[in-house]
């Protein structure tokens, strides 16, 4: 919904920037993904202190379906960028 519809409906309705709206916030620990593509990671979002601190959710394959229900958020990891370290600085999507 967050990636094709809201963005769909927003552009129907005349929106200029119709795209997701990522945010920024820190990782809770690290995170190796594929080098060669951009990669969404299905994460959770807890607060730290008036921050978000995102918890990337393990099982990340398609079929792990109760870990996608359990996600409220989704990590942008862009191609180039294969193993991020617990704190670093990260753009996610809202799902909830």
């Amino acid at each position: 919904v967050e990636l094709f519809v809201r963005p769909a409906l927003l552009a129907l309705q005349g929106a200029t920037r119709p795209g997701p709206r990522y945010e920024s916030a820190r990782l809770a620990s690290a995170l190796r993904r594929n080098v060669a593509r951009d990669e969404l990671v299905r994460a959770r979002t807890r607060d730290d202190e008036g921050e978000a601190l995102l918890e990337p959710l393990t099982g990340q394959e398609s079929h792990m379906i109760a870990r996608a229900a359990a996600a409220d958020a989704l990590v942008l990891v862009p191609a180039g960028m294969g193993e991020l370290a617990a704190g670093d600085r990260v753009r996610y999507l809202r799902l909830a």
